[in-house]
Order: C-alpha cells, then structure tokens, then sequence
C-alpha cells in the first residue's frame, strides 16, 4: 500500500466520503497533526511567570483605567445633590425617629402612614359582599 503525507488543513478539504476512500485504499499520514496531550505540554511551556506577570500587569492597569472612567461619571452625580435631598431620603426623614415604647423596646415614632384607607361606615344603601353571597 502506498503511503500518502497530508497535513490537517489539507485533509480537512476533503469530504467525509473521500477521506474514507483514501483511508482504504493509501496508508494516510498526518504530518502536522498533534494530539490532545502535546497540545497541553506546548500551551504550558509557553506560560512561564515572566509572561504571566505581564499579563496580569496589563490586566491591573486596564481595570484601574475602568474603575477612575466610572468615578469620574459618579461624581458629577454626586455633587449635584444637596444635603437637603439627602437628609430627606434617609431613614430617619422616611420613617421617622425611634422612640421606646411602653414596652420599653425600641419602636418608632406614631407619625405613621396608613396603607389602607380607613374604614367608612356604610349606608343602609350599600351592601358588603358577605351580605350579597
């Protein structure tokens, strides 16, 4: 049987057909080809801490140019608020100041919004729903 050389990127122009008629009829040598295992050895004894160090000295500067972009768009924001709107969102302008209840625990203050709207006494000429069912 003859042997036929190839390397991948010839191979792989053939169809699935033809690379298996050539396969039974030549012996078909890959010559660039590189199994899983070398392709590891080689990617590993490209990595070696010269090149990681630099890597990761890219990496640190290119996310210390991101974080002072993002303050330089904060602070215009933040500057423009006046101390007014701030006290008036804080948890004290919202909810109100603790006081100690009767129970001595400490509870807030009875300035207290309702959710519900208080209950109206009904007319004769309105019926609840219980009545209706």
């Amino acid at each position: 049987m003859q042997t036929l050389f190839f390397t991948v990127k010839e191979w792989n122009r053939f169809t699935w057909s033809i690379q298996e008629v050539i396969c039974k009829k030549y012996d078909v040598i890959l010559t660039d080809y590189k199994t899983r295992k070398e392709k590891t050895m080689l990617l590993l004894n490209k990595i070696n801490m010269k090149n990681f160090n630099k890597g990761m000295d890219t990496f640190n500067r290119s996310l210390n140019k991101f974080s002072k972009t993002v303050d330089s768009l904060n602070r215009p924001i933040s500057q423009d608020k006046n101390t007014e709107e701030r006290s008036s969102y804080s948890k004290e302008g919202i909810w109100g100041k603790e006081s100690v209840s009767f129970w001595g625990k400490p509870g807030l203050s009875n300035n207290r919004v309702s959710i519900w709207p208080e209950k109206q006494s009904q007319s004769k000429d309105q019926k609840t729903d219980t009545e209706i069912w």
